[in-house]
């Protein structure tokens, strides 16, 4: 994997993977019309978690309708400004227990999960619940 970054003073800093462009905010710019590192920081750990989950109870054969993933933060307010903790809100529609949700929610947390794994061994508390056809569970 390799990516680069440059600066653009409309946008903040344009990153390229050489597959497309990614915008990205940046304090000089300060342009709220794109994220910032540690909202991708989230999107990125809500995309592993969840291709993680999905795939498991895939594995389980459960038949899982609807799936939607929330994840929250928040920053310090002191530098470094990282993440005071991450918290995971995963949506399911179908036909699972809920003990299958929390298997899968765990593997992911615990072991697949290579973003939630960064950043707990960075010290960040990543917690979770779950909705499972309208019930919530912790």
């Amino acid at each position: 994997m390799k990516v680069s970054f440059k600066f653009d003073n409309k946008i903040g800093f344009v990153s390229d993977d050489e597959k497309y462009e990614v915008k990205i905010k940046n304090s000089v710019v300060n342009n709220d019309e794109y994220h910032s590192p540690t909202e991708l920081l989230l999107m990125a750990m809500g995309g592993c978690t969840s291709d993680d989950v999905l795939n498991i109870l895939i594995k389980m054969r459960k038949n899982i309708k609807n799936y939607r993933c929330e994840v929250e933060g928040e920053k310090r307010d002191e530098h470094p400004k990282m993440l005071r903790y991450a918290r995971i809100h995963y949506i399911f529609e179908g036909d699972a227990s809920p003990e299958d949700i929390k298997k899968a929610i765990e593997l992911s947390l615990t072991k697949y999960c290579s973003v939630s794994l960064t950043v707990k061994s960075a010290g960040i508390p990543v917690s979770y619940y779950y909705t499972l056809n309208g019930k919530d569970y912790n």
